[in-house]
């Protein structure tokens, strides 16, 4: 067990909070490429950063390998095993307030250019069995997210599970994307459609 104190003695207090902000060790994490402050980063060995991409405040990765479930009232807590693995380009850049919920495959390209408060998801709760709490029951199977290349996302904009959104497309401030964007698409709205 680390005695945390004890490391920290003799450090001035701008290094004691230095050392608290380090990032943890990614799967990969590219020269030149930040991610804001505050951030919670769930299995960041999962996590592959290309190089110089940069992350706004609030980031949240919220990748899982194993996760137990009530199924139903009463019943035995099966568990749910995963492999995530979230990749992101380089020089890719987003804004304050990016979620990432990944249990299965979230592949971003490279360039790709996102606003504030947009949320990317390749799953979600399930909620087949209305007695119980929808964030007890187990998660539906991960479906692949992937952006590509020089893509474009607004602000407020949200990805479901398994949309690729093509190279160079552009998505409106607030859509909603549940289907596929061909590559050079201008979308918007709720659901996102051509505009």
């Amino acid at each position: 067990m680390i005695d945390h104190a004890a490391r920290d003695r003799g450090l001035s207090w701008r290094q004691r909070w230095r050392r608290r902000r380090r990032i943890p060790p990614f799967g990969a994490f590219g020269a030149g490429s930040t991610i804001g402050w505050p951030r919670t980063v769930t299995q960041p060995e999962c996590v592959f950063i290309g190089t110089d991409v940069h992350l706004g405040d609030y980031t949240w990765f919220a990748l899982t390998q194993d996760r137990s479930v009530q199924v139903t009232q009463g019943d035995a807590v099966p568990r749910q095993a995963f492999d995530p693995r979230l990749t992101i380009g380089d020089r890719t850049r987003f804004g304050r307030d990016l979620t990432i919920a990944c249990l299965g495959e979230v592949t971003i390209g490279a360039d790709v250019l996102g606003g504030d408060r947009i949320l990317i998801g390749d799953t979600y709760h399930d909620y087949r069995d209305p007695d119980t709490p929808v964030a007890q029951q187990p998660m539906a199977a991960p479906r692949p997210v992937r952006i590509e290349d020089g893509a474009t996302l607004g602000t407020g904009v949200i990805v479901n599970p398994g949309v690729t959104i093509g190279a160079g497309a552009v998505v409106r401030p607030g859509s909603v994307v549940t289907k596929d964007v061909p590559p050079g698409a201008h979308v918007g709205g709720s659901p996102a459609r051509p505009v």
